[in-house]
């Protein structure tokens, strides 16, 4: 069940990864540079808008996996009504932020007049507070550990979302255009993920929260803001650049930086089903099986999260340059810096959604608190030194540390020696970046002679195809792959009951 909630859960990511690749060149080719820049900061302050709900939407999934081993149906009705309720409020406050940082952003980046800078940004937290919506019926089926409808509708509504941009790109080049149909969009995916709720969920699906329930889901959901708030400190990176830097570096800090994101969005999906099921597993089999839970799913999701980062590393002149022709000089250091960054992190996911599932967010919560202080600490510190490069490596060191910080406490909370995370992680990290390194020395020498689409592209097929068939071929003969992806003569040689 894991391994298919896993492979739902990326249906949306992976439809809303290749659809904003494919925007990404339109989008430079319809607006301006500035404007690009523009879009990706106001979305960085509307990602922001999220602390208002207090991780009471973070927070359903997990409580709906709760009620349903307890076979608590009212429990779960209340859960989706809270849910509302928050997002309804983060919504109404969001909108009268929107009128008094408009003037401010405008005289402060100078791209669009008060106007207009009003219009993008209401249409921003418009995008953020109809997801909210999305999230909170999503949650009931991912908590019910039926993630496939949610999913359905979630690329349902990308593709809404890619043809509402498209056009609006087409019929005009204008931000304020494109904002409102991004928007337009979103509105339209609440109601499919509410279709989406009906078929796992009969009515009455909502019900009004208790005070006593609303205050449980509300401390725990404080717990996991500060997480969360962690999470979004790679949203702060672009917010940073562009007011202390300019537009322009922050637009060119987004294209490498969206490249990460969306590596680093495949590669938490190895973790996202994880959450309600460690919740039911918790309370099935009790607390001591948390050790082997860990380990087992560390081997796992770092396995199949550590080549994406390396061949992301690897292949990065090559996929820049086919994916917009054009690329600024910073564009590739970026992208490379910040996936090593991230190669760091995520062996903190599976701790991580463990700890929330067994109903310790604060473990996770303490040491997001120290990666947002490192990191945008160090950011504001290096900038006026050396500007774009210093608020890339105030990110990278923060992000990295605070990762080895969490490790170690999560070791030592559950009694789980640090020698099993060396084993569990450091073979597939040595695997992953062993491949990559021929292949990475390869496209620093031949990456300057790649400087058109036509020439880059194949390059990127070859080096992405050798480089993935050498890993699942060596890795699934070491055995550090799920059985469900295993190479053939491996899948054959083990015994179905063998690998989880």
């Amino acid at each position: 069940m894991l391994f298919r909630n896993t492979l739902a859960q990326s249906m949306g990511l992976v439809s809303a990864t290749l659809f904003g690749f494919l925007l990404a060149p339109l989008m430079l080719a319809r607006l301006s540079l500035e404007e690009f820049g523009l879009w990706a900061v106001t979305g960085a302050v509307a990602t922001y808008a999220g602390v208002a709900d207090l991780g009471i939407t973070r927070s359903i999934s997990r409580f709906v996996a709760l009620y349903d081993v307890t076979e608590d149906r009212r429990g779960i009705a209340e859960c989706v009504g809270l849910g509302l309720i928050s997002v309804t409020v983060v919504g109404a406050l969001s909108t009268a932020f929107a009128f008094i940082a408009a003037p401010i952003l405008s005289s402060e980046l100078g791209v669009l007049d008060t106007s207009d800078m009003r219009i993008v940004l209401l249409s921003v937290l418009g995008i953020f507070t109809f997801n909210g919506y999305r999230r909170v019926f999503s949650a009931v089926a991912i908590g019910l550990r039926r993630m496939v409808p949610p999913n359905v509708a979630t690329v349902i509504g990308n593709c809404v979302n890619f043809a509402f941009s498209v056009a609006a790109l087409v019929i005009s080049p204008n931000l304020v255009d494109y904002a409102l149909a991004n928007a337009a969009a979103e509105f339209v995916g609440i109601g499919l993920s509410f279709v989406a709720l009906l078929y796992v969920w009969r009515p009455p699906p909502v019900a009004w929260p208790s005070w006593a329930r609303s205050r449980e889901i509300l401390v725990f959901g404080l717990k996991t803001q500060v997480t969360w708030l962690a999470n979004i400190v790679t949203e702060s990176d672009k917010l940073i650049v562009g007011v202390v830097v300019d537009v322009r570096a922050a637009a060119a800090y987004e294209i490498g930086s969206r490249v990460v994101r969306a590596v680093r969005g495949i590669a938490t999906l190895t973790v996202s089903a994880i959450i309600p099921t460690a919740t039911a597993y918790i309370v099935q089999h009790g607390r001591e099986a948390i050790p082997d839970f860990y380990r087992r799913y560390t081997r796992r999701t770092v396995a199949l999260s550590f080549p994406i980062y390396a061949l992301c590393c690897a292949a990065a002149p090559f996929l820049l340059t086919a994916w917009l022709g054009d690329v600024p000089g910073s564009a590739t250091p970026i992208l490379m810096l910040l996936a090593l960054a991230n190669f760091v992190n995520i062996t903190t996911g599976v701790g991580s959604t463990v700890s929330i599932g067994d109903g310790k967010p604060g473990l996770a919560a303490r040491n997001s608190v120290v990666a947002a202080l490192l990191s945008v600490g160090l950011a504001l510190a290096l900038a006026p030194l050396f500007g774009l490069w210093g608020v890339l490596a105030g990110f990278v060191l923060g992000i990295s540390g605070s990762a080895l910080l969490f490790v170690r406490r999560f070791h030592r909370v559950y009694a789980i020696p640090l020698a099993g995370y060396a084993r569990a992680v450091g073979s597939p990290a040595l695997l992953a970046l062993g491949i990559a390194a021929p292949f990475t020395l390869f496209g620093l020498i031949a990456g300057d002679f790649a400087q058109s689409r036509a020439s880059a592209l194949p390059a990127l097929l070859v080096v992405a195809g050798l480089y993935t068939l050498l890993y699942w071929v060596i890795a699934s003969w070491l055995g550090y792959l799920p059985r469900q992806l295993e190479a053939p003569f491996r899948a054959r040689r083990v015994r179905p009951s063998a690998a989880p």
